[in-house]
C-alpha cells in the first residue's frame, strides 16, 4: 500500500468516513491480479431480518450500530491494553460479540458501558497501521491505529 493511499486512510478514518473499500494489505496481496493491478475484494455482510435477530439476540438493540470515535492510545505495542471509546457498544456483555486487531482477535475485552470497552491487544501483531474491529448485536465498527515495533 502507498504512502499517499495509507495517508487518505488515516485522513479519512479521523473524518469519520468509514472507507469499506479499502482491505488490509494482507487480503491484497492474495488477491489475483490483472495487468499487474490487485483485483479489489468484497465483503458482503449476511442480511438478517430483525425479527430473526431479535429473537437470538434480545438484549441487544439491532437497530444501534456501533461507532468507535476514539482508541486510546492510538499508538501502541503488540499486547497492549487499550480503551475503545465510542458509541451504542451495548448495555449488557452479551451485546459485545468480538474486538479484533486487524485479523486477529483481541486477548480479551470487557464492556466498560455502552460507550467504554477495555481489550488486550494480541502478542503476534504485526506493525504498521490495522483496524480496530468492534462487533455487537447492531452491527460493527472499525478504526485505524498504528502498531508500533516493540522495544
Amino acid at each position: 500500500m502507498g504512502v499517499a493511499t495509507l495517508f487518505v486512510i488515516i485522513l479519512l478514518s479521523f473524518l469519520g468516513f468509514n472507507p469499506m473499500w479499502v482491505t488490509e494489505t494482507k487480503a491484497q496481496s492474495s488477491l489475483p491480479s490483472q495487468n499487474g493491478i490487485a483485483a479489489m475484494a468484497t465483503t458482503e455482510l449476511p442480511t438478517v431480518s430483525s425479527d430473526q435477530t431479535i429473537q437470538e439476540d434480545p438484549v441487544c438493540d439491532p437497530s444501534r450500530r456501533p461507532k468507535i470515535t476514539k482508541i486510546e492510545p492510538d499508538e501502541f505495542q503488540a499486547g497492549a491494553k487499550v480503551v475503545i471509546i465510542g458509541e451504542d457498544f451495548g448495555q449488557k456483555k452479551e451485546c459485545l460479540h468480538s474486538v479484533t486487531f486487524g485479523y486477529e482477535n483481541a486477548k480479551d475485552f470487557t464492556l466498560k458501558g455502552n460507550e467504554r470497552i477495555e481489550a488486550t491487544a494480541p502478542d503476534n501483531l504485526s506493525t504498521g497501521m490495522i483496524f480496530v474491529n468492534v462487533e455487537t448485536g447492531g452491527g460493527a465498527a472499525r478504526k485505524a491505529v498504528l502498531v508500533k515495533k516493540k522495544e
